[in-house]
């Protein structure tokens, strides 16, 4: 529990040096799940500076970052011979991007990390799970955003529209316990259950306070 609020802890100073401005540091990050929502962003309030559609060659689109419910998965981008992610690659300020990390879960939880290329004379990062879970599979919600983020991509063969029109989606399941981390099992029966308790516990309240709510966001102001 004490990471948890450490996280919550460090992801609030990140808000207060937003809130003194963008300062000088920008980097290129490419989106492909969620993010590619105008409405996720304004949510979190990250302000991209520039954005344009990009496609990242040699990699391919899997819904392998598992989620917080049974059998339903995140994107990530692995390494592909002849496949392609397409997103939205977003000039970002250093101070939003360090926010971003917290959003992802990347300092302290480490459940993504950012994986750096260079392509076409852009050095970018993304989001790579580092928890890659086979039989995954996105919820309906989830698809939308991806499929109506890249209803305007200029670069999208069509079949792979359609392909990922149609991919399987997932409703969701149970709790997963080993959400924020691996369980170490336990020789006593009573033990397995106190600890899947508890890790239930902190799974939603991180989930739906520690991750949610948060004193200095709400200052932080967008263009309009």
């Amino acid at each position: 529990m004490l990471r948890f609020i450490a996280w919550r802890l460090l992801f609030e100073v990140c808000n207060c040096r937003r809130l003194l401005g963008h300062g000088d540091g920008r980097v290129q990050y490419l989106a492909f799940g969620a993010n590619l929502s105008p409405d996720i962003m304004r949510e979190r309030r990250i302000e991209p500076l520039e954005a344009r559609y990009f496609t990242l060659r040699d990699h391919g689109l899997r819904f392998d970052h598992p989620a917080a419910r049974a059998g339903c998965g995140y994107a990530s981008a692995e390494p592909a011979s002849g496949e392609s992610v397409y997103g939205i690659l977003y000039t970002l300020s250093e101070r939003d991007a360090a926010r971003m990390d917290f959003y992802e879960m990347v300092p302290v939880v480490s459940r993504y990390r950012r994986t750096w290329v260079e392509q076409d004379g852009e050095r970018l990062y993304f989001y790579q799970t580092n928890r890659s879970t086979p039989n995954l599979c996105p919820t309906a919600e989830y698809l939308g955003y991806i499929v109506n983020g890249l209803h305007s991509h200029p670069g999208v063969d069509p079949d792979y529209r359609k392909r990922l029109s149609q991919t399987p989606t997932a409703t969701q399941g149970r709790w997963v316990t080993t959400y924020l981390g691996e369980r170490k099992p336990r020789g006593r029966s009573w033990l397995e259950h106190a600890d899947c308790a508890y890790r239930k516990f902190t799974t939603l309240l991180f989930l739906k306070v520690i991750y949610r709510i948060s004193p200095t966001a709400v200052f932080i102001r967008q263009r309009p």
